[in-house]
């Protein structure tokens, strides 16, 4: 072999193995960009905890709407969790205080990057009442209100509405738990209630409870829970923004069952996730998908297992992406034992077919919430017990139920806040309570503040309502931007003279409503327009 002939070898030889060199080096780079990550990530120590709700904040981390236990039967605190993109914890807050029950059961996001939670707290007696609190993007109350009224109750829902104001979903709210089990209460942008209206007071349901509350794409609102007609039913509830029953759907197939959460489309349709039973009251629930349309009609129903080996298990929380693809959390079990089980997320089309499904965790409950995140990914949240205490556990996948890989691009956190947020316990001094009489219904709501000449330049005249009580009122007048543009005070109402004369001349032009408030705490409403 020939000097030219080696070294030609040699230099092919060489360029391989810098090839080679190349190709791990560049499988190492995208590993490094790839980088696995470790799932699920789990929240607490030795406390039970529970996480029942998570949403994206506005700088893509995560906020979670849980709960922290003081014993077996009682909770301690509202529990807010704040994790960057990847999952890691950036700060916890704890909402009461050990002396009394505190907890949360829903939030949602709010205009100026608040949010608006709800639950329930024992701050005024032992029973518990309903609670809401507003809090600021850096976990700060701006307000709370409480709800008292006599019995166990608590808020079970909460929506941050289009106008600004919001709408809460109460339980055993109005002092006759037997009769009264599902409640709506409007409430404006301070948290001072609107109107109540009692839902389900027809005859031929009983036992109903409201689990999950949504806006409707027109605007409406939907309850999902469960009811007993004769047995216990998947229940729904459609009514329009003034309270008023739409229609009411409980489930007309199979034995018993009770609702999830429900997914609703664009085009119309209304999905739940459901645990229900198909084949005699004797059968254990287990999971179904639910499919019935805005007007309260039945479309269909489709088993997400097989019922030759499901023993016990139901569908609890639901994602829907581009009207066609649904990610369901639901838990099943074979044992018989029914102390174990499995908790997975299905992914299925519309008519419940599975096209994929991810194991979680060997557990008998069903994750509690599924979004969609800005940059496509599924994230999960349950809690668990798992050891000695419950815990909450969470998840972040692709669209096809495998783990996410570490994010990698840099994030700022909190930026809205001036100040680092630093995890600690924040005490619920509300210092502002609502007596169920203080609420009017939608029908006292709606009899409004008759106001002229409107528009006006110097004065109108304000006529209130006939069912106002008798004696002082007090009336706070706003903008349109929810401002206090004047308090007024002083006037004596006696049913033969309900009218009340206002100086307006130093309003500017727009529009205004004047808030009334009668000697039983009531609010009465009107709006003029301030034209020169």
């Amino acid at each position: 072999m020939n000097n030219s002939f080696k070294q030609f070898t040699t230099m092919v030889w060489s360029n391989r193995f810098l090839n080679w060199i190349f190709i791990l080096l560049g499988i190492f780079i995208l590993g490094a960009s790839g980088k696995a990550q470790e799932w699920p990530k789990i929240f607490g120590d030795y406390r039970s905890e529970y996480g029942k709700k998570i949403i994206e904040s506005y700088d893509n981390g995560y906020l979670i709407c849980g709960s922290i236990m003081k014993n077996a039967e009682q909770f301690r605190f509202g529990w807010l969790i704040k994790t960057d993109i990847n999952g890691n914890l950036l700060w916890d807050k704890k909402y009461g205080d050990y002396q009394v029950e505190n907890f949360f059961l829903d939030f949602d996001k709010t205009d100026d990057n608040g949010l608006i939670v709800c639950g329930a707290t024992a701050q005024e007696d032992y029973a518990r009442d309903p609670l809401f609190v507003k809090l600021d993007h850096c976990g700060e109350i701006d307000w709370c209100r409480i709800f008292l009224s006599d019995d166990m109750n608590h808020a079970t829902g909460v929506i941050h509405l289009p106008d600004g104001q919001f709408l809460g979903m109460l339980d055993y709210y109005g002092g006759n738990s037997q009769y009264i089990r599902i409640s709506l209460v409007k409430m404006d942008i301070n948290g001072n209630p609107i109107w109540i209206k009692h839902l389900a007071q027809q005859d031929s349901v009983a036992n109903e409870e409201g689990g999950y509350l949504d806006l409707t794409p027109d605007g409406n609102y939907l309850v999902s829970g469960s009811c007993f007609k004769p047995s216990l039913k998947p229940y729904f509830i459609k009514t329009d923004t003034a309270g008023e029953e739409i229609w009411n759907l409980d489930w007309p197939v199979g034995f018993g069952g009770i609702a999830g959460q429900s997914a609703l489309t664009s085009n119309g349709m209304i999905y739940n996730a459901s645990s229900i039973q198909f084949q005699n009251p004797y059968i254990p629930k287990v999971p179904y998908l639910l499919k019935f349309n805005e007007n309260g009609q039945v479309i269909d129903q489709y088993p997400l297992m097989g019922s030759d080996t499901v023993i016990r298990g139901g569908a609890r929380s639901l994602l829907m992406i581009h009207d066609s693809l649904l990610y369901v959390g639901l838990t099943w079990t074979d044992n018989p034992s029914l102390f174990t089980g499995y908790s997975e997320i299905y992914k299925t089309d519309t008519i419940g077919q599975l096209l994929q499904r991810r194991l979680l965790i060997e557990d008998p409950n069903a994750p509690t919430s599924i979004i969609k995140t800005f940059d496509g990914k599924i994230v999960a949240i349950g809690y668990f017990h798992v050891d000695t205490n419950w815990d909450i556990y969470m998840w972040k996948m692709n669209e096809n139920l495998e783990d996410d890989t570490l994010y990698t691009q840099p994030l700022v956190y909190d930026s809205l806040c001036p100040h680092e947020i630093q995890s600690d316990t924040v005490l619920l001094d509300c210092g502002l309570f609502v007596d169920i009489d203080e609420i009017p219904t939608q029908e006292q709501y709606e009899s409004s503040i008759k106001i002229s000449p409107n528009p006006a330049s110097e004065w109108v005249v304000l006529t209130l309502p006939d069912v106002l009580a008798e004696g002082g009122v007090e009336m706070v007048v706003y903008d349109v931007f929810g401002r206090e543009a004047g308090k007024h005070g002083g006037w004596d109402v006696l049913p033969s003279n309900r009218m009340i004369l206002l100086d307006i001349s130093g309003y500017a032009s727009g529009m205004y409503i004047a808030v009334v408030r009668d000697q039983k705490g009531r609010r009465y409403t009107g709006k003029f327009v301030v034209a020169r």
